[in-house]
């Protein structure tokens, strides 16, 4: 490799980590503004050429890792990270960053997971490598809003002000009612499920998923 093949990789990656300067906020405000169009645009991408894809915003799990990544940060900036632990494995967890971030993309990406499953068996689809993927692609994008709302939230309910536990309270709150609302909708868009139905189906999906988040964030308690 001479020096011109890495000068010029070194130009590439520059451009790559800058440009999520203006994609990644585009990209929340877009998920956050309109999250149905923007899953059924991820879908759409999928179908396009992998060099075409996703153009116009981040890529969804890419986003995901974003918003973890700046949730991380947020916590350790303001000096909330976990610290009081007990088991061997658990100040394992905390003290390594990688391991820390590898919990946390499991918390924030399992109940998409679980919508993109449920989705693929109620229409009846073969449960692939291949099929999986448009559904969670999709799914990624209201799991990356999610977990820098939910963080931030968590972030206020830490603080010792008493204004701030309210502020934080409210927006776990309301980023879980969207939440339910917009799988909720996606779930009677993809399937032929009528509104209670599917209403009760997303309940019971988002509980199951928090059981499962909760079993995995029992690492650190």
């Amino acid at each position: 490799m001479n020096v011109l093949t890495i000068l010029r990789s070194v130009e590439e990656l520059l451009y790559e980590v800058m440009s999520w300067l203006l994609f990644y906020p585009l990209t929340l405000w877009k998920t956050l503004r309109r999250p149905l169009r923007t899953m059924a645009y991820s879908d759409r991408e999928q179908k396009d050429k992998p060099e075409k894809q996703y153009l116009e915003t981040l890529s969804p799990p890419l986003f995901l890792v974003l918003s973890i990544l700046l949730a991380h940060g947020a916590a350790f900036a303001f000096g909330l990270e976990v610290s009081s632990v007990t088991s061997e494995m658990a100040k394992y967890v905390v003290q390594n960053d990688q391991a820390l971030l590898a919990l946390r993309a499991l918390i924030f990406g399992l109940p998409g997971l679980i919508f993109a499953w449920l989705v693929l068996e109620l229409t009846g689809k073969r449960i692939d490598r291949e099929s999986l993927r448009p559904p969670f692609f999709a799914q990624c994008y209201l799991s990356g809003a999610t977990a820098i709302l939910v963080s931030l939230g968590f972030l206020g309910i830490r603080h010792p002000s008493e204004a701030a536990t309210l502020v934080g309270t409210g927006i776990i709150l309301a980023t879980t009612v969207w939440y339910l609302g917009v799988q909720w909708t996606w779930l009677r868009r993809e399937t032929t499920l009528r509104p209670i139905p599917a209403f009760g189906l997303t309940i019971v999906a988002f509980a199951g998923s928090m059981v499962l988040a909760g079993a995995a964030g029992a690492l650190l308690s």
